[in-house]
C-alpha cells in the first residue's frame, strides 16, 4: 500500500470538510420544504445594539474554511459572550450538480452555516438564540478515496440579528428545537433559486 493508500499527506492540503450526509437523496426534499415553510415567520426580536460586533460582519463574502473560520475566531474575541461562542452547518441541504465523471459536483443551490452566541454555558442548553448566518454555494465537492470532500467553499454573511428565539423554559421537547423558525432567509417566494 502507498503512503498516500495508507492515509499519510503526500503534500501541504487545507482541512477538508466530510460531505457524506450532504450528499443523501432524501435531503433535497427536506431543503424545498424549508425553503417554502421559513419564509412564513414573520417575528424579529430586536434586542441587540447596532454597536454589536456582529454587525461588523453582515454582507461579508469569503472564500475557504480558514477565512470562515478566522472570521468567527475574531468575532468571537470581541464578542462579550465568547464564552457561549458556537457555529454550526445543516440548516437545508444543498442541492448536488454531480459531473459525467463521478468524481466532482457542485453546489448549485445555496445551503446555511449559522453563528450561535449568547446561550447557557453548557452546550445546546438554552435558552439560547441564533444570532447570525451565512449562506454557502458554489462549492466543489471531490470524491476522493470513497469520501466527497468539500475542497472549495463560498460563504456569504447574511445577516447580523437574531434568527431564532427558543427557550426551554417555556418547552424543553425535541420537538420544539426541530421546529425553531428562521425569521429571514435569501430564498424568493416560492422555493429556492438555483445558481
Amino acid at each position: 500500500m502507498s503512503p498516500s493508500a495508507a492515509g499519510a499527506p503526500t503534500e501541504a492540503t487545507p482541512p477538508l470538510m466530510n460531505a457524506d450526509d450532504v450528499l443523501e437523496i432524501e435531503q433535497l426534499k427536506y431543503f424545498y420544504e424549508q425553503a417554502y415553510a421559513l419564509h412564513r415567520h414573520e417575528e424579529i426580536p430586536h434586542i441587540f445594539s447596532e454597536r454589536d460586533p456582529l454587525f461588523d460582519i453582515a454582507g461579508d463574502t469569503v472564500t475557504g474554511f480558514d477565512d470562515i473560520r478566522r472570521k468567527f475566531s475574531d468575532l468571537a474575541k470581541v464578542s462579550p459572550r465568547e464564552d457561549s461562542f458556537h457555529t454550526g452547518w445543516q440548516i437545508c441541504a444543498p442541492l448536488i450538480d454531480m459531473e459525467d465523471d463521478g468524481a466532482h459536483a457542485r453546489i448549485i443551490a445555496p445551503t446555511f452555516g449559522y453563528l450561535v452566541l449568547n446561550f447557557s454555558p453548557e452546550l445546546f442548553s438554552p435558552p439560547y438564540s441564533v444570532r447570525a448566518a451565512f449562506e454557502i454555494w458554489d462549492d466543489l465537492l471531490v470524491r476522493e478515496h470513497g469520501a466527497w470532500r468539500i475542497r472549495e467553499l463560498h460563504a456569504r454573511f447574511m445577516m447580523a440579528q437574531p434568527i431564532w428565539v427558543w427557550d426551554a423554559e417555556e418547552d424543553d421537547t425535541y420537538a420544539t428545537r426541530r421546529e425553531m423558525h428562521l425569521v429571514e432567509h435569501p430564498f424568493p417566494r416560492g422555493g429556492a433559486s438555483a445558481r
